[in-house]
């Protein structure tokens, strides 16, 4: 079944954990290209960050940004989704939820930009593009913490956890973005190919008609896996994964 659109993550699933992309990822891209079938970034990269990366991958957009917060136009120019929350709110929501759970959790102007490069492996150059917030709040605090701030969060916030970061955010999902994604490419009808690796992919997931999940070196998420048993599961990691499942699910279609 050829898809009409795919919707895929960036980082550890199209892209490497560094930010990098493989060279067999720019040769399935451009296959797909010459398909016809669109493929749309969902991520929660910055408008900043995609932009140039869709430039890099030969993409005309659109992109939705920020775990769905926002909608990145071809045209570069942003459209919020329902829900999302500016980003001066949401710093100030998590310096309180700190305070009263005691959890020491940290924000993204609270590390230094050797911190922020150990954690997301980008060149300095890059920093600044992943500061660049407009509706979501990653933080840096151990995943066993989740379960103590959660129900510590006010009406309208929740948290997402990512591969890097646990994400404060108003109440959007990736999937909120799917519909002004079709509408900005007219595409209203036929399967949807969604591609990722963590739990904020799970309703992007959720959302398609084929899912596929990207390995990571030591293996898939367990939590995507529980949540969506019916997905496809990529044979590698990361790019490698990504570019084998085209192969697979899009190339033999065609034939």
């Amino acid at each position: 079944m050829k898809p009409a659109l795919i919707v895929t993550d960036l980082d550890g699933t199209l892209l490497e954990p560094n930010g990098r992309y493989r060279p067999e990822v720019l040769r399935a891209l451009s296959k797909l290209k010459e398909a016809g079938v669109p493929v749309v970034p969902v991520t929660s990269k910055t408008a900043s960050e995609v932009r140039e990366l869709l430039h890099a991958l030969g993409l005309s957009g659109p992109a939705g940004v920020e775990n769905g917060a926002e909608l990145l136009r071809g045209e570069g120019t942003t459209e919020l989704s329902p829900g999302a929350i500016p980003y001066p709110q949401l710093l100030e929501e998590a310096y309180e939820l700190r305070k009263r759970s005691g959890v020491q959790l940290r924000t993204l102007p609270e590390l230094s930009d050797s911190e922020l490069q150990a954690l997301t492996g980008l060149f300095r150059a890059k920093l600044e593009a992943v500061r660049a917030r407009t509706a979501t709040c990653p933080l840096v605090v151990a995943p066993e913490a989740d379960r103590t701030l959660t129900p510590l969060l006010p009406q309208g916030l929740q948290l997402v956890r990512g591969n890097r970061f646990l994400h404060l955010q108003g109440l959007h999902t990736k999937a909120s973005v799917l519909p002004a994604i079709r509408q900005a490419l007219g595409v209203f009808s036929g399967p949807v190919l969604a591609f990722g690796d963590a739990p904020n992919d799970l309703e992007l997931l959720a959302a398609a008609d084929l899912k596929v999940i990207v390995p990571r070196e030591e293996g898939p998420n367990r939590e995507l896996l529980a949540a969506v048993p019916e997905a496809y599961l990529a044979p590698l990691p990361h790019g490698r994964g990504w570019a084998k499942a085209i192969e697979a699910l899009v190339s033999e279609a065609q034939r």
